[in-house]
């Protein structure tokens, strides 16, 4: 039996009937040695409801000592490990997203927060959040941290440093962008790197100890820029230093040393240039099950690339057409991401197969199977999950008499049949997936999804189809 095509990377296509297969809160691995596939589909990494805040629009976080501080609409809070969750008195003023950033001040770090219409600051000892300003800075729109330094960034393209440790600031210790009139998006740090992001270029600043001045001196320029103020992850604390971001040419690009190498793509190139206005692009980055993920959503769809394979899935809440979760943090040795709509802070874990109280759906869609023009007679077609995946003591049915959902299209997707349901199995069961007598292809081939809403261990291993070709 031929086997069907099944994806390791989505690629939805342009058109419906140029589709390569996708993977939607699916992922594909390399297989043990020896196992009867080369490649195993999973589901990604479930919600779990940790904490929640009185606030529903999330806007940033970063962890400070062992509490995390979450910026959520014009409210600051702290939340321990233990789950207190803590309202900060005072407001952050602006809205959108925001960028936060801490120094080593001994024995209590100042935290600093830069929003659309200024900058906040967060006293730790007194639990309170207060508007910062101070007269030798001008409007800033990033703020980052290195070297014992503040770095805070404007749109004209200057930078601006912090004493040590400390939050005053000089006029005389700033440099500005100037390989390209371009003007700043962010300020990150990565590594030993301070990486100015404009819109059409990257430039890199290292350490020199100037003794009076900007600390830091220009080193390489790359002609690549930043397409919007979020749409760059991969330098945040627990992360693997991977700095990934959508460059202003609607690619999106990862730094190998200094060449910003492309990774996307001609699907997601053209829902970005799609995109009307590149604040709405936001990227953030979470690890499970030793895998590294960099997520990026626009306006209804989300794609993930996993830095550990190089390869792409898309991610759905249900009910959704794109993730409702944005920003990750690493915190307390796990990785936590935040609801859009509402005040959630959910655990990301392999260990889950919800999306909190909400069904987290595996969907596989196959490559084109086709001998165009001819077609096929498809008497049988089979597919090797891993069954007896049943709980006993489980919630019935969904977890004691799971099911896959199976259907085709011989048109190249414009339209399909109705799902037929097969047991996964109940607990140590063993039974096969196979559908006979499963009619004659298009001129377009066979195209095979499956989806999984039960809330179960999910691993496939491919699929096989007995057909008989027939003339045109």
């Amino acid at each position: 039996m031929p086997p069907i095509n099944f994806p390791t990377s989505t690629a939805p296509g342009v058109n419906p009937t140029e589709t390569g297969g996708r993977l939607i809160n699916c992922f594909a691995e390399k297989a043990p040695t020896g196992s009867r596939s080369e490649i195993v589909w999973r589901r990604v990494a479930g919600l779990i409801n940790r904490f929640a805040t009185t606030q529903t629009a999330i806007r940033g976080a970063l962890l400070v000592g062992s509490v995390l501080y979450v910026v959520s609409n014009d409210k600051a809070y702290s939340i321990t490990n233990g789950g207190v969750v803590t309202e900060l008195t005072g407001t952050v003023g602006g809205s959108g997203p925001v960028t936060m950033a801490r120094n080593m001040k001994a024995p209590i770090p100042d935290v600093l927060i830069v929003h659309s219409s200024g900058m906040s600051s967060i006293n730790i000892s007194g639990s309170a959040v207060t508007s910062f300003s101070d007269g030798d800075l001008p409007s800033v729109n990033s703020i980052c941290f290195i070297d014992g330094y503040f770095i805070l960034t404007t749109e004209a393209g200057g930078m601006y440093q912090s004493g040590i440790n400390d939050t005053t600031f000089s006029s005389v210790d700033r440099t500005t962008a100037e390989a390209d009139p371009d003007g700043l998006y962010r300020g990150v740090a990565l590594g030993s790197d301070l990486i100015a992001m404009g819109f059409a270029s990257l430039e890199f600043y290292s350490n020199a100890a100037n003794p009076t001045g900007f600390a830091s001196n220009r080193g390489v320029v790359v002609p690549v820029g930043l397409k919007g103020p979020w749409a760059v992850a991969g330098f945040e604390p627990g992360f693997s230093d991977n700095l990934i971001f959508v460059a202003n040419d609607n690619t999106v690009r990862t730094m190998q040393g200094y060449t910003p190498a492309k990774i996307s793509p001609p699907e997601l190139d053209r829902l970005i240039e799609a995109v009307s206005s590149a604040t709405d692009l936001i990227a953030f980055v979470y690890q499970a099950a030793g895998h590294a993920y960099w997520v990026l959503s626009g306006p209804g769809w989300t794609w993930v690339y996993d830095v550990s394979t190089g390869n792409w899935h898309e991610r759905q809440t249900y009910g959704h057409d794109d993730w409702r979760c944005r920003y990750g943090v690493n915190a307390w040795g796990k990785w936590f991401t935040f609801d859009l709509d509402s005040g959630k802070v959910f655990e990301l874990s392999s260990t889950a197969k919800r999306d909190d109280e909400s069904p987290l759906v595996w969907t596989l869609g196959s490559a084109q199977s086709h001998r165009f023009p001819g077609r096929a007679v498809v008497n049988k077609a089979s597919f090797d999950f891993e069954v007896g995946v049943g709980i006993d003591a489980g919630i019935s049915p969904i977890e004691t008499e799971p099911v896959v959902r199976i259907r085709w299209s011989d048109d190249g997707g414009r339209t399909w049949g109705n799902y037929l349901t097969r047991s996964l199995g109940t607990q140590g069961e063993n039974v096969p997936i196979d559908i006979n007598r499963a009619g004659m292809t298009g001129r377009k081939g066979r195209i095979w999804e499956m989806t999984i809403s039960d809330p179960i261990e999910i691993a496939f291993f491919g699929g096989a189809m007995d057909v008989e070709e027939r003339a045109a």
